[in-house]
């Protein structure tokens, strides 16, 4: 009982004095004020970047969408056929972490979260690829021993981009190594730069340190993993790809494909003192977020990339003193219990508070009444319709947005207008006007949605998943007249979505070349074979398009689903996702 009554006492001197025990670092105050939502006009993303980090006495808060907000590579692709959603993230770090497990504790799969980047965007170093020790491999949901790294081999492609990234089946974009185009949005250049926070509160940073740990006066160096390749391969592990039987390129054969050292986690090895960092590839030292010291993790240029175990303690929902039991404290102290679902509490590890989660609204229909438009001489009333439903709340209201993306300028317009939903219901439908002013910009206009319910759940929905339900995702803005319609050489090459989509069985594929160059355009499965070649040949600059009717090279129907088409013209490359229904 004693023991008890210590710990409500340490615990009410944190929320009273936010202070930390001896032999805990605090975190307090550092990066716990940030709120940014900004647009990535990336033809990947094409959506907002939403995240925030704040604390209370105990912990620091993250609430993001996992949405970068950086350039990201091209997806989907023939290696990686998901395409980037907004996902729901919720996440609590303690702000005093301890040193519990001297050698680490291992951290990983889809139960768990081992870190987030500032931006909001998973670390996550592993992968689900698999081989047995006949050779036989899957990149998703394989069996077998041997675990296959997601960096540092050509063996096997995962479709990941600059950042070290790629998506999820469910959409979520994922860091697997150094975040290079967040390290340079945040202004690392060769500095110690801080790129998120791990599980267990302790600071992340990517690549560099110095040189002497304790010294910030010391030289930044490029910090070296302690991991190394075993001399000798362990016995039974497979020299050569027979097959992949799962996962993107299923089916295909690879006969006796070399499998090198390095492309399973297993070929590694670690060795005390054999580079900068633990086994956990961190260190304790002097950063310029804490120059008192601190540990911290690191992500390096070599396996393991990311850490794989974690040495502080761990809650359900990642750091943190964990989930208190309101029998267990006073009174009005926060705890699993007082019908608030806050800190670390989630629906799995506090389901009294956090039973029920408000997903927001859901769209059922939507139509735009035009779909090209002209602005030389008059403004223009855009009608549009939505219907919606949510189940948990009563609608509250709607914005419809227009966004031009102008690549060349590295610029976004956008225009919106928002319309309210009848009071009380749960599924109506309305109407709304946009106008465009006279002169609106030139071009293709992505159409994106937002619904919000009275309990403030919100459900973004872009041109992208617009497109997947079969509604209208965007306008043209055509200001010439209409009469004498001049035609316009491109200035920039584009690969545009495909229309209609979904498509039963014939849909136009419309390009633009600025130059006179040879262009491919195939269509390939999501296994990532190659099942039908469009054009292949030298072509003039200009605006093209061509047919595709839904069958292969031998002539014959193929079969419903979703398929990728990609165009190579010079050294542009593009892919995009259509859907074919029977």
């Amino acid at each position: 009982m004693k023991k008890i009554y210590s710990f409500i006492f340490l615990l009410f001197l944190k929320i009273i004095y936010g202070q930390c025990e001896e032999t805990e670092y605090s975190t307090a105050g550092v990066l716990t004020t940030i709120d940014v939502n900004i647009f990535n006009n990336d033809e990947s993303v094409n959506a907002y970047s939403t995240y925030s980090w704040t604390s209370d006495a105990l912990n620091r808060i993250l609430n993001g969408n996992g949405i970068p907000n950086h350039e990201v590579g091209t997806f989907p692709n023939p290696h990686n056929p998901n395409s980037i959603s907004a996902q729901n993230i919720n996440h609590s770090f303690s702000l005093c972490p301890e040193i519990i497990h001297e050698t680490g504790i291992q951290l990983g799969g889809p139960g768990s979260v081992i870190a987030y980047a500032i931006n909001s965007v998973k670390f996550d170093p592993g992968t689900a690829g698999r081989c047995n020790n006949n050779g036989e491999c899957s990149l998703g949901q394989g069996q077998g021993q041997w675990n296959i790294e997601a960096l540092g081999h050509e063996t096997f492609d995962f479709g990941d981009d600059m950042n070290h990234a790629h998506v999820q089946p469910n959409g979520q974009y994922h860091y697997h190594g150094i975040p290079e185009l967040l390290v340079e949005f945040l202004g690392g250049g060769q500095n110690m730069t801080l790129v998120g926070w791990a599980s267990d509160g302790f600071p992340v940073y990517a690549r560099y340190g110095y040189t002497n740990a304790l010294d910030s006066s010391s030289q930044i160096i490029s910090l070296q993993s302690s991991w190394r390749l075993k001399s000798i391969a362990d016995e039974g592990r497979p020299d050569s790809l027979t097959a992949m039987v799962g996962g993107p390129n299923q089916g295909n054969s690879f006969p006796n494909t070399p499998i090198p050292m390095g492309a399973f986690t297993q070929d590694f090895e670690y060795a005390e003192g054999h580079g900068d960092l633990d086994e956990c590839n961190g260190r304790f030292g002097v950063t310029p977020e804490f120059p008192n010291g601190i540990y911290y993790y690191v992500v390096t240029d070599d396996f393991p990339f990311f850490t794989r175990c974690l040495k502080g303690e761990i809650s359900v929902n990642g750091g943190g003193d964990g989930i208190i039991n309101c029998e267990d404290v006073p009174p009005g102290a926060p705890c699993c219990g007082d019908n608030i679902c806050g800190g670390p509490e989630n629906p799995t590890n506090c389901p009294q508070d956090c039973q029920t989660v408000n997903i927001g609204p859901s769209l059922v229909n939507f139509s735009v009444y035009a779909d090209t438009v002209n602005t030389a001489q008059d403004s223009i009333n855009l009608v549009f319709m939505i219907t919606a439903e949510d189940n948990d709340s009563y609608l509250s209201h709607a914005i419809f947005q227009l966004i031009y993306d102008d690549e060349l300028m590295n610029s976004v317009e956008i225009l919106e207008s928002v319309v309210n939903f009848s009071e009380g219901l749960m599924s109506s439908n309305i109407f709304g006007v946009l106008q465009l002013p006279i002169g609106t910009t030139n071009g293709k206009w992505n159409i994106r949605l937002v619904l919000i319910d009275e309990f403030g759940a919100s459900t973004n929905i872009g041109p992208a998943t617009l497109g997947s339900l079969a509604f209208q995702n965007y306008i043209y803005v055509e200001n010439t007249v209409l009469k004498n319609i001049i035609e316009k050489l491109p200035l920039q090459y584009k690969l545009h979505q495909n229309y209609p989509n979904p498509f039963n069985p014939v849909t136009n594929l419309k390009y633009d070349l600025p130059n006179d160059t040879f262009v491919d355009i195939s269509i390939y499965d999501m296994k990532g074979e190659k099942i039908k070649t469009l054009v292949h040949s030298q072509q003039k600059k200009g605006s093209k398009s061509i047919q595709w009717n839904a069958t292969n090279d031998n002539g014959t129907m193929v079969s419903a689903g979703l398929y990728l088409y990609t165009i190579e013209a010079g050294k542009f490359r593009k892919t995009g996702k259509m859907l074919f229904l029977k």
